[in-house]
């Protein structure tokens, strides 16, 4: 996976990325990949291997615990939708509102193209969308999973674009397999409505009809179950406060909202978990440092807080303006 190192051992690869938190810690993306019953030996042999290197193992975004290994401390971070690609047809016929939005947007005169993956990551229309949609992001850029920078290196990506009157208005980037991932869906500030469910329906229509697609992962999705294991009240606090307080910076009912008006099949939970030590809040600052990295988890923290301090200064001073004006006449 592209920006991820991979370790290959025991039959099965592990894609993960080492970052400094409380010393060194290598954050797994899903459990190891390869056949079912060799994922536990693999998953020990990675940890073995990150032991010799003095390093500790998290893993994120796991679909299944006992692929890691049995009785492993876990709590559940999120919940990620699942469809069955022969059914879109089905869904897009019965759901007014999602055909009324692709219909809205070609209305406006958008039409969604395939780009090959050295077209798009060469195109400059792509990166200044990109640029655009940043900027009006709460947070900085992440790493780890949710890296936007896709266009540096698309590895076996594919892209559909959004043209409106020979003008790029919007991407979607997903990696194709048995099991599709569409990692991102980017518009332009000035993109028609219905920009992004018309490039998701331009991207699954092509999919193979016998497989499955996913949009990703909803961090504390309402979706999602309990974990087995209540986790310590501390870390209870902190996935309840991150709910509650954190849409400024990252929007979760908005992203739960978008995905499930495409009523997916099913919710898929996804847990983290650990190699054998308790679930504290330790254990999310080293998810916080594989995600902030090269950052120190405080220093994006804080650039984040100050981000949203002028954000809203800037609004409450254009909300004033013409209260104030109008004082001055």
């Amino acid at each position: 996976m592209p920006g991820l190192s991979t370790w290959h051992g025991a039959g099965a690869t592990v894609d993960y990325v080492e970052v400094r938190s409380w010393g060194r810690v290598r954050v797994a993306a899903g459990a190891p990949t390869g056949p079912v019953e060799g994922r536990p030996a693999a998953a020990a042999a990675f940890e073995r291997d990150a032991r010799a290197a003095s390093a500790r193992v998290l893993w994120f975004a796991v679909e299944n615990p006992a692929d890691v290994g049995p009785d492993r401390p876990s709590v559940v971070i999120g919940a990620e939708p699942v469809w069955r690609t022969g059914r879109w047809p089905e869904i897009v016929a019965s759901k007014a509102s999602v055909r009324a939005q692709i219909r809205r947007a070609a209305n406006k005169g958008v039409v969604a193209e395939r780009w090959p993956a050295k077209r798009a990551s060469a195109s400059p229309e792509l990166r200044t969308v990109l640029a655009d949609w940043l900027a009006r992001r709460g947070l900085p850029p992440l790493a780890f999973l949710a890296d936007p920078f896709v266009l540096d290196e698309p590895g076996d990506r594919q892209f559909v674009v959004a043209m409106r009157d020979g003008a790029v208005v919007g991407y979607l980037a997903f990696v194709p397999g048995d099991e599709a991932f569409v990692e991102w869906i980017i518009r332009a500030r000035d993109a028609p409505n219905g920009t992004s469910a018309l490039l998701l329906d331009a991207a699954v229509r092509d999919l193979p009809p016998d497989g499955t697609f996913t949009l990703g992962l909803v961090p504390l999705s309402t979706h999602a179950p309990l974990s087995e294991d209540a986790p310590p009240l501390l870390v209870r606090a902190l996935l309840a406060w991150t709910r509650a307080h954190a849409t400024r910076f990252y929007n979760f009912d908005g992203l739960e909202r978008f995905k499930a008006k495409f009523v997916p099949d099913r919710w898929r939970p996804l847990s983290l978990v650990t190699d054998g030590r308790p679930v504290s809040m330790w254990t999310f600052h080293d998810v916080a440092a594989a995600f902030a990295a090269p950052r120190a988890p405080t220093r994006f923290v804080a650039r984040a807080l100050a981000d949203a301090v002028v954000e809203e200064a800037g609004t409450l001073a254009r909300r004033l303006a013409p209260a104030l004006g109008a004082g001055r006449e």
